[in-house]
């Protein structure tokens, strides 16, 4: 989780950078510390707060991507992204809250593994907004289309080199 948003910063902020591989390193030793360091210590709650701070550090750029992207079709990927982390948040809190009485029921809707679902779910809106945002920023011409009318993902086509 920790390495997807450190890449999702990457993403955001790699297009202002002035030294290519600065950020980059940075991020990376980042990661491989704060790895070796929960293999270690476990941070249990600390974990769970840091991953909010990561996320959010990368609102608002993912804000300002969302409100200068005329697509329809890209703003509701990022429409999507946000519902997913809602409810996937959701499901968790609910799964930690009422552990006991929900474990109690006939069927148990797994909150937990719910998070994860859709917590898949919201990487990949995440994953395919930014691509979109990318390969506008690029001049590569992105159109958001679906997979057997369904599953949303950017078709690009890059202009021919003269």
């Amino acid at each position: 989780m920790v390495w997807e948003m450190l890449l999702y910063m990457y993403i955001l902020h790699s297009p202002d950078w002035h030294y290519r591989s600065t950020m980059p390193t940075f991020l990376f030793l980042y990661g491989a510390v704060f790895a070796a360091v929960h293999s270690v210590v476990r941070f249990g709650i600390g974990f769970k707060v840091h991953y909010a701070i990561l996320c959010i550090l990368c609102i608002p750029r993912m804000y300002k991507y969302y409100i200068y992207t005329q697509d329809v079709s890209a703003k509701r990927l990022a429409k999507m992204y946000v519902a997913t982390l809602l409810i996937g948040t959701l499901c968790w809190l609910f799964d930690r809250i009422f552990c006991k009485e929900i474990s109690s029921w006939p069927i148990n809707p797994q909150g937990h593994a719910l998070w994860h679902v859709f917590m898949g779910f919201n990487s990949y809106f995440a994953n395919t907004f930014l691509m979109f945002c990318r390969a506008q920023q690029r001049g590569w011409s992105p159109k958001v289309v679906h997979f057997m009318g369904v599953l949303p993902y950017v078709k690009i086509e890059k202009p021919k080199a003269q």
